[in-house]
C-alpha cells in the first residue's frame, strides 16, 4: 500500500504539471494568432464637379492641364500619404507625394482631396499615360489606377464664308432682329482618336457657347449653346444668329464662340457687323390677271419687274404671276412658270399688319426661314404673299385685293397689288 501510494502522488504530480503546461502553451498561441490586422481604408478617385469617377469620362488632356481628379476617403480612416506615380512606354516617375487629409463631400460622406496632377509639357501629342494614385494606410496601401492620352486644346477659327445674311441684303443694309448664319470651324485638322498623324489628336470639345457683345466691347451676353459638337475630329458649325437689340445704337455688335473641353476653351470673336435701321419698301404698283371673256391670252401673266402684263408669246422668264386654271367654282388659281417663289402668310402673321409696315429685312427673313412654292394656289382677298424674285435676292410683298370667279365661261379675275424697292 505505501509503494502503491507513492506511485500514484507521482503519478498525479506529472501530469498536474503536464496540464499546466499544456494550458500555458496554448493560451500563448491564442495570443499571437488571433492578435487583430490592420487592414487599408476605402479608397477611389472623384472627377471633381461629379458624383462619381469613371477614367472614360475624360480620355484626352493638354499638355499643362491640371485633371480635375480628386482621391477620396472615409473621414474616419485618413490615409497617412497619398502619392501619384506616372509612366508611359518610355518613362516612369513618382510625380508627387502628400499627406492625407481633404475636405468633407457631404452628399458621398467621405473626404475629397484634389491630386493637382498636372500633364507633363514634354509629353508627345498622342502619348498614353499611366497613372497609378496610391492611399498608404496604415494597415496598407490601396492604389487606383487611370489612363489618358496626351491631346491637343480645341481651337476655334473661322469657317468660309464666315456670315450669310439670310434676308439676302448686304452687310450694310442688316438691321435689328435680322438673322446671321455664322460658319465657324473646331479643331481644324484634328482627329479624334489614334492612330493620328503627328500633332493632330484633339480633345472633345463638352459645348460650344456663343455670347454676343455690343459694340464690339460691350459685356458678353450669351445667347445660345450646342453640346458635345465634336469628339476632337475637325468640325464645321453653322449657327444662325439674330442681330439683338440696342446694337444699332450701340455701334454695331460682334459674337463671341468659345469651345469648352474639359478645364480648357478657346474663343473666336467675329468682326464687328454694322447694324442700320430696316430698308422699308418705298414702291406700290397694281396688277391684274383675267381669263375667259373672250379676252386675249395676253392677259393671263403679269411681269412683276416692268409692272404690265407679259405677252403670251414672250418667254416664261418675264411670267411672275399667271393664270394657272380654275377651281369647280370657276375661281382662279395662279402659278408662276419661272423661278419667282412666294410663301402665303397664316392668319396669325397676318395678325401684325406685316403689308403695311413691310421691309426688306423682314421680308427677307420670312422667307429664309419658311418653304416657299411656285404656285400661289387659290387666292382671297385679303391673303398676303412673301416673294423672291427669279431666285434673285430681290423681294416683295404682294396682297390680294379683288377675285372675281369666271363663271359659265366669263370674265375671271384677280387684282393685286405689291410693294418693292
Amino acid at each position: 500500500m505505501k509503494f502503491l501510494t507513492k506511485k500514484v502522488g507521482a503519478l498525479l504530480l506529472g501530469l498536474s504539471l503536464g496540464l499546466g503546461l499544456l494550458s500555458g502553451c496554448k493560451r500563448n498561441d491564442v495570443d499571437k494568432y488571433f492578435a487583430p490586422a490592420a487592414e487599408p481604408g476605402y479608397f477611389n478617385l472623384l472627377l471633381i464637379g461629379s458624383p462619381t469617377f469613371s477614367s472614360t469620362l475624360a480620355t484626352k488632356f493638354a499638355p499643362g492641364e491640371t485633371l480635375p481628379v480628386a482621391a477620396i476617403f472615409n473621414q474616419s480612416d485618413v490615409p497617412k500619404t497619398i502619392t501619384v506615380f506616372q509612366a508611359t512606354r518610355v518613362d516612369s516617375a513618382q510625380v508627387s507625394s502628400a499627406p492625407g487629409g481633404g475636405v468633407p463631400v457631404p452628399t458621398l460622406q467621405v473626404l475629397s482631396q484634389p491630386l493637382g496632377y498636372t500633364v507633363p509639357t514634354t509629353y508627345a501629342n498622342g502619348t498614353l499615360v499611366r497613372v497609378d494614385v496610391t492611399g498608404n494606410f496604415a494597415g496598407g496601401p490601396r492604389t487606383r489606377t487611370f489612363r489618358y492620352l496626351v491631346a491637343n486644346s480645341p481651337t476655334v477659327t473661322a469657317g468660309s464664308p464666315l456670315a450669310v445674311f439670310r434676308n439676302g441684303l448686304a452687310a450694310n443694309a442688316q438691321s435689328e432682329g435680322d438673322l446671321v448664319g455664322y460658319t465657324v470651324v473646331i479643331n481644324a485638322g484634328g482627329v479624334s482618336a489614334l492612330p493620328a498623324p503627328t500633332n493632330n489628336l484633339f480633345k472633345s470639345v463638352d459645348s460650344l457657347v456663343v455670347y454676343s457683345r455690343l459694340g464690339g466691347t460691350g459685356a458678353p451676353v450669351r445667347l445660345t449653346r450646342s453640346a458635345n459638337p465634336t469628339a476632337g475630329v475637325a468640325s464645321t458649325l453653322t449657327v444662325n444668329l439674330r442681330l439683338p437689340a440696342g446694337s444699332a445704337a450701340a455701334g454695331g455688335v460682334s459674337f463671341v464662340f468659345t469651345a469648352f473641353a474639359q478645364s480648357t476653351s478657346a474663343s473666336f470673336t467675329t468682326p464687328l457687323q454694322a447694324v442700320q435701321a430696316a430698308t422699308p419698301f418705298r414702291t406700290t404698283r397694281r396688277g391684274r390677271v383675267s381669263f375667259g371673256g373672250g379676252l386675249p391670252t395676253d392677259s393671263l401673266a403679269f411681269n412683276l419687274v416692268t409692272g404690265l402684263n407679259e405677252p403670251a408669246a414672250n418667254p416664261v422668264a418675264g411670267k411672275d404671276v399667271q393664270v394657272s386654271g380654275l377651281t369647280p367654282t370657276g375661281v382662279i388659281t395662279l402659278n408662276t412658270p419661272n423661278t419667282t417663289r412666294y410663301y402665303r402668310l397664316t392668319a396669325a402673321q397676318l395678325a401684325a399688319t406685316p403689308y403695311a409696315t413691310a421691309t426688306a429685312n423682314a421680308v427677307g427673313t420670312l422667307l429664309f426661314q419658311n418653304t416657299t412654292s411656285a404656285d400661289l394656289g387659290t387666292p382671297a382677298v385679303g391673303d398676303v404673299y412673301a416673294v423672291r424674285l427669279r431666285g434673285t435676292a430681290e423681294t416683295m410683298l404682294l396682297r390680294i385685293v379683288a377675285v372675281r370667279p369666271s363663271v359659265s365661261g366669263g370674265l375671271g379675275r384677280v387684282v393685286f397689288e405689291y410693294r418693292s424697292l
